[in-house]
This record gives C-alpha cells, structure tokens and sequence, in this order.
C-alpha cells in the first residue's frame, strides 16, 4: 500500500511536519485536537486513494480528499472511545503495512489484526496508548514528509533506513516529552 506523493507541494510537506511535531509533543494533553487532525489525515489519505477512480478531474481530485478529511475531522472531535479505538487501530496497521511494506493480504491482515488489538487495550490503557499512538502518528508524518522533501523520492519511503531511524527517534523523543508534561493528567 505505497503511495506516490511526490505530488505534495513543499506547503503541505511543511504543514504535515508541522502537524507531525504538533502530535508527537503534545498529542494527548490536545487529544481532541491531535483527533481532528488525526481524523483529518485518514479521511485525506483514504479520499486521495479513491479520488483517481470518482472523478479525472484534478481540481476535484485534490477537493475529494480536503472535503473526506474535514468530515471524519469532525467525526473524530466528537466520538472520543470510538476514536481512541479507531485512531490506535489505524496507527499501528499503517505504520506496520508501511514501514515493513507489506503488499501480501495475509501479511495486510495480521497487521489490521495487530492494529485492533492495539485499539483495544487503547480503550483499556488510554493515557499511555494515547501517548504512544500520537507520538507515532507524529513520528509517521515527520519521517515520511521530511524524507519527501528533502530526498525528492517517489518510490516507496520505508525502503529508506534513515525512514525507520527519524521515525523511532521521533516517537521516542515524543513519548518522553509526552510522559513528562502529562504526569498530572488522568
């Protein structure tokens, strides 16, 4: 499941680094937030998929997927439990299918069971998945648009070690921040 993005503009590769510190640091203390915009993301990302087979024209192929974001946006802000399920859920299976690029449907399979699983014990262990799942969700958006920006690749981003290095360093320095400034939050 690689995508070409090498249709990006360097504003949206900025805005999506942007948004990936936004919830790598600080993701749960803004959790309503960082769901708008994790929202936001699955709706564009599913949307920009689909969009080549709705419709050839470009203008409607770049408004599909802003129009799908902002209503699972919404979605998201409202539906806190069924979001902190989904959004764990979906985190783990894309950064799964991606960082190991999976194409197999078994392997596609065992990551959305891997990432369903993980939706559970997020709805059971809230604070600490609900760091984790933002700090990765941050970590995903700033190694994947860095490395679009500064390699100007159009082939599959994972293949690239320094993918998985920014990716963990990133979601480890998240997580840390994350931990300490939310001590006081339940």
């Amino acid at each position: 499941m690689n995508i070409d993005l090498s249709f990006l503009s360097g504003y949206e590769a900025i805005i999506a680094i942007a948004l990936g510190v936004f919830l790598a640091l600080y993701g749960y203390k803004l959790k309503r937030v960082a769901f708008v915009i994790i929202w936001f993301a699955i709706g564009y990302y599913l949307a920009s998929l689909l969009a080549p087979n709705i419709t050839s024209d470009p203008t409607w192929q770049k408004l599909i997927p802003i129009c799908a974001g902002v209503v699972l946006g919404v979605f998201g802000f409202s539906l806190e439990k069924l979001c902190i399920f989904a959004v764990a859920t979906y985190a783990v299976s894309t950064t799964l299918i991606d960082t190991f690029v999976l194409s197999e449907p078994l392997y596609i399979g065992l990551a959305i069971a891997a990432g369903v699983i993980a939706g559970i014990f997020a709805i059971k262990l809230i604070k600490p998945f609900g760091i984790i799942t933002t700090a990765f969700s941050g970590a995903k958006l700033i190694a994947k648009y860095s490395i679009i920006e500064l390699a100007a690749v159009n082939h599959p981003i994972p293949h690239y070690p320094s993918f998985i290095i920014i990716l963990l360093a990133v979601a480890i320095i998240g997580m840390s921040f994350q931990f300490k400034s939310c001590k006081h939050l339940n």
